[in-house]
């Protein structure tokens, strides 16, 4: 793992974080990578001690956008920030894995969607991190009585920020985000491009069971990206939702606040 990561998450944690919490850092499954300065990817899993993962839980994969994975934005005020004064109430575990156009990397703006590139790829990912769960509830299990704890059932929801859409669009077109079957795939001002409408023709539109919530800034490149989309249905399906917000809110506010406009945790 990145000594350097685990050092800017722990430091953010102290200052956002008030509540008692267990982080693992790991070398991110399949996160080979020549252009990372440690030449491997890495993953965060952040399971506050009030979530208790042996009864049914909300499993958040947040994917950050360019120059992400550091302590002021993708850190403190995407996730600790939006999800602290969560953790009274709800009952959810934050996964964020490391994207190939991380700060940590030569290309911070650069390899859009070039992750996770074969159908089941991005499973085998999730086992891995199920894995990860199960052997956390199960850490202290009686030595003498040997009985393990089950995982409670995972409610999956995706959250792609800026170009984490395009991560979002390249699970789509392999369809290992539909086999993931999330109950939310929300889009953080992340439409660029045909991403949106990627990941729809890819597999979304042949699940009608998952909700699908844009949240685009007027005006700007997602939002004429997800106008011109929904210009192709002849009737707007009613699992997906497209939320523009005008005046006042800008790309980095909808990422600050989308996990309370999305009802992330509802």
């Amino acid at each position: 793992m990145n000594q350097k990561t685990v050092e800017e998450w722990s430091r953010s944690l102290s200052k956002i974080s008030k509540v008692s919490s267990k982080t693992y850092v790991m070398k991110k499954p399949g996160g080979k990578d020549n252009l990372h300065r440690k030449g491997h990817r890495d993953v965060i899993v952040w399971i506050p001690d009030s979530s208790d993962l042996t009864k049914p839980f909300i499993s958040v994969i947040w994917f950050h956008g360019h120059w992400g994975y550091v302590p002021s934005r993708t850190f403190e005020d995407r996730v600790l920030k939006q999800f602290v004064p969560l953790t009274k109430d709800k009952n959810f575990v934050v996964v964020i894995p490391e994207m190939p156009w991380s700060v940590h990397t030569k290309t911070p703006t650069k390899r859009n969607s070039l992750l996770w590139m074969k159908a089941g790829s991005f499973m085998n990912f999730v086992t891995q991190i199920e894995n990860l769960l199960i052997n956390h509830v199960n850490r202290e299990v009686s030595d003498v009585t040997r009985t393990r704890k089950r995982l409670g059932k995972i409610d999956y929801r995706i959250v792609g920020h800026s170009a984490g859409g395009s991560t979002i669009k390249r699970l789509g077109i392999t369809g290992d985000l539909c086999k993931l079957n999330p109950s939310l795939v929300v889009w953080s001002d992340s439409s660029y491009g045909t991403w949106l409408q990627n990941a729809w023709d890819g597999c979304l539109k042949e699940h009608p069971n998952i909700l699908v919530k844009v949240f685009v800034q007027k005006w700007q490149s997602p939002w004429k990206r997800t106008t011109a989309f929904l210009k192709t249905f002849n009737e707007i399906p009613e699992n997906l939702k497209v939320h523009v917000k005008e005046k006042g809110w800008s790309h980095k506010l909808i990422g600050n606040n989308v996990v309370k406009l999305s009802d992330l945790l509802e």
